[in-house]
């Protein structure tokens, strides 16, 4: 999908490492949740609709959380069918967002899914679990105005998802070495839930 995009970034200096593509990975939010969770670097977030490629930067790691986390490095933006980059404004620090029902059950009363700016119940961009009426708004307080599909409508569908660990070769092998840290950690304690449970 995105080949042209990436044969000109991998000739630059910067390490692109692909941690989920919806072409083999599935559209499954467990994988590309699993993808994301304990890494512990940069990620680019791509998604294709129709004619429209847009998505998401961050710098901060990626956790599962009821509240919006993050720093001011993590951005908005569209390639096509124009390019533009949409920074924090200033007026609000709802960056990201990792929200599963699974965490809570639903009784948190939250968007299930992984967001950027808005709000927990609307963020501006929004890809719930279900992949089913994802969201990409024009505004919220959090990032500059400006469209991030090529039509009026806020609801969009995926076509293709990818997400890449960004920042140069050491930052990237450190940060899949926290993910893997944290799925050891996890696959312990599920291990010693296992044991538990017999």
């Amino acid at each position: 999908m995105f080949n042209n995009l990436f044969c000109l970034l991998k000739q630059s200096l910067i390490q692109f490492y692909r941690l989920y593509t919806s072409a083999s990975d599935g559209l499954s939010f467990n994988r590309l949740q699993n993808s994301l969770l304990g890494y512990g670097g940069p990620t680019l977030l791509i998604i294709q609709s129709g004619d429209s490629i847009f998505g998401a930067f961050t710098a901060s790691s990626w956790k599962e959380s009821k509240d919006f986390y993050g720093n001011s490095d993590c951005f908005l933006f569209q390639l096509l069918p124009t390019t533009a980059i949409y920074r924090p404004s200033g007026n609000d620090t709802k960056y990201m967002y990792c929200n599963s029902f699974a965490r809570s059950r639903g009784y948190d009363r939250q968007a299930h899914g992984i967001g950027f700016g808005g709000t927990v119940q609307h963020p501006r961009l929004f890809l719930p679990e279900s992949f089913d009426d994802c969201r990409a708004a024009e505004r919220d307080l959090t990032f500059e105005k400006g469209p991030l599909l090529n039509t009026k409508l806020q609801n969009f569908e995926i076509d293709s998802l990818e997400v890449w660990g960004c920042g140069g070769t050491e930052v990237v092998q450190v940060a899949l070495g926290a993910r893997d840290r944290q799925r050891d950690i996890k696959d312990a304690a599920i291990r010693k839930a296992r044991k538990v449970d017999k």
